[in-house]
């Protein structure tokens, strides 16, 4: 008896297209090696802009907050000023004119504020 065997039909292996697969692979990854540098450099020249005019506009605010600061100390200042002098002016017993600084102590601090802020002429009464 003898036993015959059916040719076993073998394909080619295409080493052609793995050594292209590897290329292309190859390629790509050095695409991405160049452009991961680039990428990194381009954000972070974008924060770094954007950083500069979040600082500058902080720097604007402190300048406000400054200059709101310097015009509260010297409104506090002359409405200390003016309450020496009005308190120098009853302990001496000066009498106020008509038009003068002074104003009476019946008024509170509010009252006193408002009326240097929005004075009233004698012709008006």
């Amino acid at each position: 008896m003898k036993i015959t065997q059916t040719p076993v039909r073998r394909t080619p292996m295409l080493p052609s297209r793995q050594v292209e697969g590897e290329g292309v692979l190859r390629m790509i990854l050095l695409a991405l090696a160049l452009a991961m540098p680039l990428a990194s450099m381009a954000y972070l020249k974008i924060q770094q802009t954007r950083l500069s005019y979040e600082m500058s506009d902080i720097r604007d605010r402190i300048k406000q907050e400054e200059e709101l600061n310097r015009k509260l100390l010297l409104e506090r200042s002359r409405f200390q000023r003016n309450e020496e002098i009005q308190a120098f002016a009853v302990q001496t017993g000066m009498q106020p004119r008509r038009q003068s600084h002074l104003i009476h102590r019946s008024f509170t601090a509010d009252d006193q504020r408002l009326a240097k802020l929005r004075p009233v002429s004698s012709a008006e009464n």
